[in-house]
């Protein structure tokens, strides 16, 4: 699937979301440094933001292909538009005062999108040699 700019989706652009006016976010559940750093956006989030690995499909709305979760996380907002990967993260974490430039950063700024999306890949193929570093760097 392409993306716009601001990290939407063009296919799907929204999918079906709970009334409960959270927004969702889809990680690899099966990924320990996934599961790690959701619960952390949870905690700094609140109860704007609900989690669920992409594997429960309880929690996953229809319309959204397995392959492409599988890569990067997934965020549905409150009205059902669909952002991945570091837009997904940013869109997540502007719910905290205190990250919210980094998606005003991404969406207007030319450029930080761009790079964004590159060093979110790294770390995304990189997760294990990653999560042994913020480990590292947490002692």
């Amino acid at each position: 699937m392409t993306q716009r700019r601001d990290g939407t989706e063009l296919a799907p652009r929204r999918v079906d979301v709970p009334a409960d006016g959270t927004m969702l976010m889809l990680y690899d559940g099966d990924c320990g440094f996934c599961t790690d750093v959701a619960k952390r956006w949870k905690r700094k989030a609140g109860p704007v933001l609900r989690i669920a690995p992409y594997q429960d499909e309880t929690a996953r709305p229809a319309g959204l292909p397995i392959p492409h979760l599988e890569h990067e996380v997934h965020l549905i907002d409150t009205d059902g538009r669909v952002y991945r990967g570091a837009a997904a993260v940013f869109r997540a974490m502007a719910t905290h005062r205190g990250y919210a430039v980094l998606w005003w950063l991404y969406r207007y700024i030319p450029g930080f999108s761009t790079v964004s999306e590159w060093v979110y890949r790294w770390v995304a193929n990189n997760r294990i040699l990653v999560s042994r570093l913020t480990r590292w760097l947490r002692r």
